[in-house]
């Protein structure tokens, strides 16, 4: 069950709200924690039980860290064991296991910053199990982010109000989520899906691009939409979680556009493991090594695929090469560097999203032609397929351009946009009682 699951949108979310609005407050954070495991074992009960595992474990180590605050070295040891417990528990399931337990590669990183930021006394320990609980299992984050820092956001576990207005404003944030989600990135998700079942040997060079920009539109949309949904959701129930997209093809090179996308995890790195490891400060040389081994990281904390770490090492050698050799002649050229950018990411995101190299080459040999591979079965193939799919890529373009975020401030609160958003939760609701639907891309990472 997840956030677009019709099970959820009309049977368990009305139940949780009206017993959680009717609660008195101090009971919140139980209902909160109570809830949040019910979701993840209506998903899986052994990884609601590896998830109330991780949360004991990740308590009691903490508690027997705070223990020693007159000695460094007994809470650099606590913390050890922690960072080990909790990575190896992602490694092994992430690459033994067939299945991945529901949220586990978030859920860690969230437990992670709780143990590195009370060791380093950024903020005090949690202060009962619960609360422990209720901030890391909560349901609207708990499959695929955002990623929140402790420190930030422990306060609102403790204390938060829930208004009307948070609500509304909650309510028409979640539909646009879930419209983004079922409308556009699950029906330019069929082009993908078409593409990959004909064969890439046979699709025309025109056809492969439109399938390397379909795909980028489908993640983008995808993981947005559920993005904008954990943050409506969080908004109705009195939190202000970190915004995880910033219109990221805007971006004028490589390393905006991970600035942009996925914001709460690359905070994450940022602050867990660039700047730990030495960040930019000692010279260039060290900053590119820092730099490659975090997009190395990333990588491998996608998938177990060798796609994924080829994927990550990309990226970083494209960020390493922007910082040190054409980041200014990007920052010179406007229009060009928009170019640049919007060429470069749909060829990551197809290494990204063809696990095997043979595959990979047979894709890429249609995107360059002059590489030859294959015979296209029928050249003009791109034409019937941006006849069905033009609509969408252009209704993709606009929201993912400035005047879209003026209106959305501007008029979201007006009742003519209640009642296109209205509408849109209807269409929404009809595309997935008729099947129109596929799960969230990043539930698998």
């Amino acid at each position: 069950m997840g956030l677009s699951d019709l099970n959820f949108l009309f049977r368990f979310l009305p139940v949780f709200l009206f017993i959680y609005f009717f609660c008195p407050v101090r009971y919140r954070n139980g209902i909160l924690f109570g809830a949040s495991i019910l979701f993840c074992g209506l998903n899986s009960l052994k990884g609601a039980l590896l998830l109330l595992c991780s949360i004991t474990v990740s308590y009691i180590l903490i508690r027997i860290m705070d223990s020693g605050r007159g000695s460094m070295s007994w809470r650099r040891s606590w913390l050890s064991v922690a960072v080990l417990f909790h990575i190896g528990l992602l490694c092994f399931y992430k690459y033994r296991m067939p299945v991945l337990p529901p949220g586990i590669s978030f859920y860690t990183f969230t437990l992670l910053s709780v143990d590195i930021d009370v060791y380093l006394y950024r903020e005090r320990a949690p202060g009962s199990w619960l609360e422990l609980g209720a901030y890391t299992a909560m349901f609207p984050k708990l499959l695929s982010g955002p990623i929140t820092s402790y420190h930030a956001a422990i306060s609102q576990v403790r204390c938060r109000k829930v208004s009307a207005k948070k609500i509304e404003y909650g309510l028409s944030l979640g539909i646009i989520g879930l419209a983004s989600k079922v409308i556009i990135a699950d029906t330019v998700g069929i082009l993908w899906h078409d593409i990959r079942t004909a064969g890439f040997e046979s699709i025309s060079t025109p056809l492969a691009w439109m399938g390397a920009a379909a795909y980028s539109v489908q993640l983008l949309f995808d993981f947005q939409g559920y993005s904008l949904m954990a943050l409506g959701l969080g908004s109705m129930l009195g939190f202000d979680l970190p915004r995880n997209f910033d219109h990221p093809y805007r971006s004028r090179s490589i390393s905006e556009y991970y600035r942009r996308w996925h914001m709460s995890l690359g905070r994450w790195f940022r602050n867990y493991l660039y700047i730990p490891l030495g960040g930019s400060r000692k010279g260039a040389v060290r900053t590119a090594f820092h730099l490659l081994v975090v997009w190395l990281v990333t990588g491998i904390w996608h998938g177990v695929t060798p796609n994924f770490v080829l994927w990550g090492l990309i990226l970083g050698t494209f960020i390493v090469l922007e910082k040190i050799w054409f980041g200014e002649f990007l920052n010179r050229h406007r229009y060009l560097s928009h170019l640049y950018v919007w060429f470069i990411i749909p060829l990551t995101w197809v290494i990204f999203a063809i696990p095997d190299f043979k595959e990979l080459q047979i894709y890429f040999s249609r995107l360059f032609p002059f590489w030859s591979s294959g015979v296209t079965v029928n050249e003009k193939d791109w034409l019937y397929h941006g006849r069905n799919y033009l609509g969408f890529f252009l209704a993709a373009l606009a929201l993912s351009c400035p005047p879209a975020d003026y209106l959305w401030k501007k008029y979201w609160n007006t009742m003519a946009a209640k009642t296109v958003l209205f509408a849109l939760f209807w269409l929404c609701v009809y595309r997935l009682v008729n099947g129109s639907h596929n799960p969230f891309l990043y539930l698998s990472f």
